[in-house]
């Protein structure tokens, strides 16, 4: 085998699907073992485990595997050069964003999940359990160790492809990891719009902020609320001010982006341009390991 057979079996575009298979595999058959726990084993331990053991150690593994170096420099610092104000525009983006797409599908009778629970409902409704363990098990884990994954090490390992490649395959896998077909739209939107903040940030720490903002909304904010709101303001009314909300914050958001690129580029001479996108998707998106994923994607979800 010559080096560069080598370097193509090893490439980021062969290996990081294969991450992303182990723990959507993993992640499918540990609600089943969650399901057949004795009654006194303590549910939320055992859920805050298994997303550790599921979402983190992979991270760890592969990242040892890998010679302790991926295709791209990992971004663990805080941000820099990054307007607050472009974090606030995308927080509400985030929010107004995720608001419009399960308004339309309560409209078009779409039924959602919850997007904090792999595992049925069974955590969220349980009654007397202490906050701390339910925002623990359910907000702060999950944020942290998908935003290592996902935005850390498959965001990481794509950018040498294009950003933009990165920001889609990070959200495409980050939505197959949930297991929900009514709820993909919510999962693609979020997982797209964490990825795009960590491009302009540079940093994994503002995804983990609003990743555990969507948890705390999701548990504590069910949708539930919007239904009222529709029956009680009118589907129409709703729809005008969560379009609109959602318009100006992207307009925003993309305002203070292209300040913050321009003044990054003028500050710093070195900064080279990110990879072309364009160029790379046939490697990205049409590699075996990729459609191995999206193959094993359909049977589980079809068969378990």
């Amino acid at each position: 085998m010559t080096q560069e057979q080598k370097n193509r079996l090893f490439s980021p575009a062969m290996t990081a699907p294969l991450l992303s298979l182990f723990v959507i595999i993993a992640m499918r058959f540990s609600r089943f073992a969650l399901e057949k726990l004795s009654p006194e084993t303590d549910i939320f331990v055992a859920a805050a485990l298994i997303q550790l053991a599921v979402l983190a150690l992979p991270c760890i593994i592969y990242y040892l595997i890998k010679g302790k170096k991926l295709s791209e420099p990992m971004y663990l610092l805080s941000p820099k050069n990054t307007n607050l104000l472009f974090l606030l525009f995308a927080a509400l983006l985030f929010v107004s964003g995720m608001l419009l797409i399960k308004y339309f599908m309560f409209v078009l009778g779409v039924t959602s999940e919850s997007l904090t629970n792999y595992y049925g409902e069974g955590l969220i409704s349980a009654e007397g359990e202490s906050p701390l363990r339910i925002i623990l098990s359910l907000i702060i884990i999950p944020a942290v160790c998908e935003e290592l994954l996902f935005r850390g090490i498959v965001f990481t390992e794509y950018r040498r492809y294009g950003v933009t490649n990165a920001v889609v395959m990070s959200a495409i896998c980050f939505t197959m990891l949930h297991f929900s077909v009514g709820s993909a739209p919510v999962y693609l939107f979020t997982g797209l719009l964490l990825g795009f903040v960590t491009a302009v940030s540079r940093s994994i720490f503002p995804a983990v902020a609003l990743h555990i903002l969507s948890n705390t909304l999701s548990v504590y904010a069910s949708d539930a609320f919007l239904r009222v709101t529709i029956v009680k303001n009118g589907a129409y009314f709703i729809g005008f001010v969560l379009t609109v909300l959602a318009g100006v914050s992207l307009v925003l958001m993309l305002s203070r982006t292209e300040s913050i690129l321009y003044r990054r580029a003028a500050e710093s001479a070195e900064d080279s341009f990110p990879p072309q996108s364009r160029g790379r998707v046939m490697q990205v998106f049409l590699s075996p390991t990729f459609l191995l994923l999206c193959i094993a994607f359909f049977l589980l979800y079809t068969f378990l």
